[in-house]
């Protein structure tokens, strides 16, 4: 599987064959999930550039989408620590049906090499999340603190060096005291890190796959923080 596809072999099936609920009912299910810029000074960009992953300083697709969930909706043992929401939220993101599909096609490449990475629900429902967790044989946990985890992506973890298309991603939850809410983030940004670019790393309709999947793994993440 080519390194470009890891991320968003889901959505591009879904595509091919029209979705289980169709588009309609995918934007309603997604509604609430807010689109936000990302500024250039973001820590996720800053992050990348300490990291060294994208030293040619190519042009990114960043995106960062934001749910708003009343604390009277979040599980009881959650409400007061930004840390258990976040690992929470991760644990969806990773163990519900939007990424199981692409789990499934990872899965054919699982061997003695990988065996270790977070494969099962249970594995995804119960890991902490601790730097170093490796995820599918696709993601990486690179820093975890407070109420953020950030993820590399875009190729298997073996891959140490720059890959053809690089990504990180950040998951968070930020405790709204004066809104009585959670705001919980899913943030994205992906370059081409092994060599000089002035274009995009993806094509339009893959930005636009990926839009989508961004906001449906957001989605049904939160589920694993509510009540």
């Amino acid at each position: 599987m080519r390194p470009v596809f890891r991320y968003i072999a889901l959505p591009a099936k879904l595509a091919a064959a029209g979705g289980t609920v169709g588009l309609g009912s995918f934007f309603i299910y997604t509604r609430h999930t807010k689109f936000s810029p990302v500024d250039e000074s973001d820590s996720l960009i800053n992050l990348v550039e300490q990291k060294g992953w994208n030293p040619h300083k190519n042009p990114m697709v960043k995106d960062l989408f934001v749910r708003r969930v009343p604390l009277e909706n979040i599980r009881p043992e959650l409400r007061d620590s930004p840390a258990k929401l976040t690992r929470a939220l991760c644990a969806g993101v990773w163990a519900n049906w939007s990424f199981s599909i692409q789990r499934a096609l990872l899965n054919r490449s699982r061997n003695d090499t990988n065996r270790n990475h977070l494969w099962s629900d249970e594995e995804l429902l119960s890991s902490e999340y601790d730097q170093g967790t490796l995820i599918a044989d696709s993601f990486e946990v690179v820093e975890k603190i407070g109420d953020q985890i950030v993820i590399r992506g875009g190729d298997s973890p073996s891959n140490k060096g720059l890959r053809p298309l690089g990504a990180a991603l950040e998951l968070s939850a930020v405790i709204n005291e004066q809104e009585q809410a959670v705001d919980f983030g899913f943030k994205s940004v992906f370059f081409a890190g092994d060599r000089p670019s002035e274009v995009m790393p993806m094509p339009g309709f893959v930005v636009w796959l990926h839009l989508q999947y961004a906001k449906l793994l957001l989605e049904t993440g939160i589920s694993n923080v509510m009540i």
